[in-house]
């Protein structure tokens, strides 16, 4: 299997299990006292993808730990804003969709200093992860804005199905820019 498409299985296991996590998270902190919180949201997904993607990361360019933690921290980072926010204005704005925006941001700056050793094609990883996490986020706004609501067990089974596919953009959008750093081969 070629380094991009196992990157993109990869990165579909990873927001297929952070998609677990993030319930798991969600019932967590709720369990706490911490309902309202948003950061199990970036926690759980970081986590699952960031863990998943280490595995390739571990292996061609021996970094897959903090590959790990930049994918959790970065994620995490917009959701803990916004939970301060609303925790001391009593109010905040939100968007799913910005959050995780500004997440791939910040995931892609803390995974370039992983990557920036092996190459001078490592900066097209920021954009590449914007991207990439972008389009993966744009599938709950399919969800929400362009599909019919079908209720019941099919319409969760189909929003589900719809949110996993993100997985498959975000390995898609960031596999070309990867694939480019691997064949640099080692660091320069």
């Amino acid at each position: 299997m070629s380094d991009a498409r196992r990157w993109i299985v990869l990165t579909f296991a990873g927001w297929s299990l952070g998609f677990v996590l993030i319930l798991v998270c969600i019932a967590l902190s709720g369990m706490v006292g911490l309902g309202e919180m948003q950061f199990p949201i970036g926690l759980g997904m970081g986590a699952g993808v960031g863990f998943m993607q280490r595995r390739l990361i571990a292996d061609r360019l021996h970094a897959g730990r903090a590959w790990l933690y930049a994918s959790i921290v970065g994620l995490t980072a917009p959701f803990v804003v916004h939970d301060i926010e609303k925790a001391v204005r009593g109010t905040a704005s939100y968007a799913l969709t910005g959050a995780v925006v500004l997440g791939g941001l910040a995931v892609g700056l803390l995974q370039w200093r992983v990557l920036r050793p092996f190459g001078p094609h490592t900066a097209w990883w920021v954009p590449a992860s914007v991207v990439g996490w972008g389009l993966a986020a744009s599938m709950v706004v399919v969800n929400d804005k362009l599909l019919p609501k079908t209720p019941g067990v099919i319409g969760a089974l189909i929003y589900i199905a719809v949110v996993l596919v993100g997985g498959v953009l975000l390995g898609g959008a960031t596999a070309p820019v990867l694939q480019r750093i691997l064949a640099g081969g080692r660091p320069s």
